[in-house]
């Protein structure tokens, strides 16, 4: 079936589109990997399942709706680059994101981290204040619409559009009283009940998004799409606090609220999310990728020249020994050869860290950020009911398993084994007794790995580098590792004990755009000027938008003179109205510029990586 849609798809598209491999395949249709021959690039292709392209009505529908989706440009929506009609099929031609959906993440790796959660969740919120900004609905938000891109983890949401054809009434574009579309795990009451929706309706579909990705698990659960439907009308959903307690008390709060039964208590728009989800996330120390991939090589480096050195130690005393040779001292040579190599090789990757604009305090505050890390993880651990009960159970194995190990090795010394009377010191073992022991020796195999691999043990590595590099040998060893190298005079860790962000070159895109190559940065043409324009007058809209409130209160204190004045009073209203529309516009247009930045920081990093490419980050600045 697939492959026979496939050669029905590669035939309708001609030599347009090149299919290479199907991605997916749902209720909606399939959707395939394909090159686009005229733009060279690689692209998504879904198709329409046949009865739904072949119905008229529909089929407007889709093209319709779609063709509003294809007019969104914004750097967490997957876009919509073209519509093809072509023998019957009707597929929409999307950007490729190189990654995997929410719902694969979690069904690989399990609850994702608070931090990531908020990230996601603020992500897709402003998707969603855009869209719904623009008049458009979503009503299909679930992990599965929710793509998460490899190179940077950035969320993107997709299917704009596509699942709300079917209830979309002509003229306004909302659904018909009485029709239910959507997935019934996500769905809101006023969704499932076929009540008109707006965009506090997709709210309470991310708040359940939100609900699964700290917890695997969904806040309803039935046998049936009606029950389902009847639970989100008339059950309160659990707590997310009962299945992760290490979830702050304010990320809690927000998934609830996105979760009220009645949409005038859900915030009022996907930006209100953000914003709330704004402070949560500048609270979390982030660690910047590149910090976090030099701890892990490095700390492998750091561990295999320990291990080398005390092998060369052996080697040294071996050679020194009445029976060493001169083989020991040429083992000797390569293991010492090898110990230097592996400094080097650290010292460089210290050094090419720095030239990517890190300094010892991003390392320091990156070494606290992993370690709590790891207690979030352990305590998400702890909130798994069944998975403490296989710790238990894999406990108990481990230690009836070194108990048996010890018990089995004293029974053989103590009973199956006999003196050798022509050689002192040598024994003789039964063949029970080697049988044993061979238990012996699995069972203290076994007992070992289960006790060693408790999930909520600390990692020692962990432990060890954490120490290393909040103390001063870490600082001198990375002042040693970077001499030469300009600005090093910097090697002071971050005064604040808490809430410390560890953040990367590119927590601006100047700073992003600096740790470019000269070459890249000369192929950009004019876009150092425009971000540095765009910056400014981010910088003035934020001024501009404080001077405006400030005027609209003392307006506001003001305006008891209209009680005995009516003409002053009007001149005050009108006054008011006209600084409230332009502190209206002012924020519309911070939004702009901000995304625009946004959009472009995240353009530079795909740059850096290889993945991107200069025309991309022009278009993200076009505002």
């Amino acid at each position: 079936m697939s492959e026979a849609l496939g050669a029905e798809l590669q035939r309708a598209l001609g030599e347009a589109y090149v299919l290479e491999r199907e991605l997916g395949r749902g209720g909606m249709g399939a959707v395939w990997l394909a090159r686009d021959e005229r733009l060279h690039r690689q692209v998504a292709i879904k198709v329409l399942p046949p009865e739904l392209a072949t119905q008229p009505d529909l089929r407007e529908r889709f093209l319709r709706e779609t063709r509003m989706a294809a007019s969104f440009s914004h750097p967490h929506i997957v876009p919509v680059h073209a519509v093809e009609e072509r023998d019957g099929m009707l597929a929409f031609v999307m950007g490729f994101v190189d990654g995997e959906s929410l719902a694969a993440r979690v069904r690989r790796a399990g609850p994702m981290p608070v931090p990531e959660v908020v990230r996601l969740m603020q992500e897709v919120a402003w998707a969603l204040s855009y869209a719904h900004g623009r008049g458009v609905v979503h009503r299909d938000i679930k992990p599965d619409n929710i793509l998460v891109e490899r190179a940077t983890q950035r969320a993107l949401v997709t299917d704009f559009g596509i699942a709300r054809s079917t209830g979309a009434a002509p003229a306004d574009g909302l659904t018909r009283v009485g029709e239910v579309v959507g997935t019934p795990h996500y769905m809101s009451p006023e969704q499932a009940a076929g009540d008109l929706v707006d965009g506090r309706s997709d709210l309470y579909s991310l708040g359940i998004v939100g609900f699964f990705a700290l917890t695997g698990r969904l806040p309803f659960e039935a046998p049936s799409p009606t029950a389902l439907l009847a639970m989100h009308l008339t059950q309160a959903p659990p707590s997310v606090e009962a299945f992760r307690p290490d979830a702050p008390p304010e990320l809690v709060e927000t998934i609830a609220r996105c979760l009220a039964k009645e949409p005038e208590a859900r915030w009022v728009s996907g930006e209100a999310l953000a914003t709330a989800l704004d402070g949560l996330r500048r609270s979390a120390p982030e660690v910047a990728p590149q910090v976090r991939v030099f701890l892990q090589r490095f700390g492998t480096a750091v561990s295999t020249a320990l291990v080398l050195f005390v092998i060369l130690l052996l080697t040294v005393r071996q050679g020194l020994s009445a029976s060493g040779t001169v083989d020991s001292f040429l083992v000797g040579a390569v293991l010492a050869a090898a110990i230097w190599g592996v400094a080097v090789q650290a010292a460089g990757r210290t050094r090419m860290l720095v030239r990517q604009g890190f300094r010892f305090r991003d390392v320091h505050a990156a070494a606290q950020a992993v370690l709590a890390e790891e207690a979030r993880a352990q305590d998400a651990i702890r909130a798994m009911p069944d998975e403490m009960a296989r710790r238990r159970r894999r406990r108990r194995i481990g230690f009836l398993s070194l108990l048996w190990a010890l018990a089995s090795l004293v029974a053989v010394i103590a009973f199956m084994r006999e003196p050798d009377l022509a050689r002192p010191g040598v024994y003789y073992v039964s063949v029970p007794g080697i049988m044993l022991a061979l238990t012996a020796a699995v069972a203290f195999g076994l007992g070992v790995t289960m006790l060693a691999s408790d999930p909520l043990a600390m990692n020692p590595v962990l432990r060890l580098q954490g120490a290393f590099w909040q103390g001063p040998v870490g600082r001198v060893v990375f002042r040693l590792a970077t001499l030469g190298l300009p600005g090093m005079h910097d090697t002071t860790p971050s005064g604040s004990p808490s809430g410390q962000t560890t953040r990367s070159v590119a927590s601006s895109p100047s700073r992003a755009l600096a740790a470019l190559p000269k070459d890249a940065r000369r192929a950009l043409g004019d876009v150092p000027a425009r971000l540095t324009t765009l910056e400014a007058e981010l910088a003035a809209l934020a001024e501009r938008d404080a001077t405006i409130a400030v005027a609209m209160l003392e307006a506001a204190e003001g305006a008891g003179g209209g009680e005995t004045d009516p003409d002053l009073g009007a001149a005050r209203e009108t006054v008011r109205a006209e600084l409230a529309t332009e502190l209206e516009r002012v924020r519309q247009r911070h939004r702009a510029v901000a995304s625009a930045l946004e959009h472009a920081r995240l353009e530079l990093l795909r740059l850096r990586t290889g993945l991107g490419n200069t025309d991309a980050v022009r278009r993200a600045l076009e505002v």
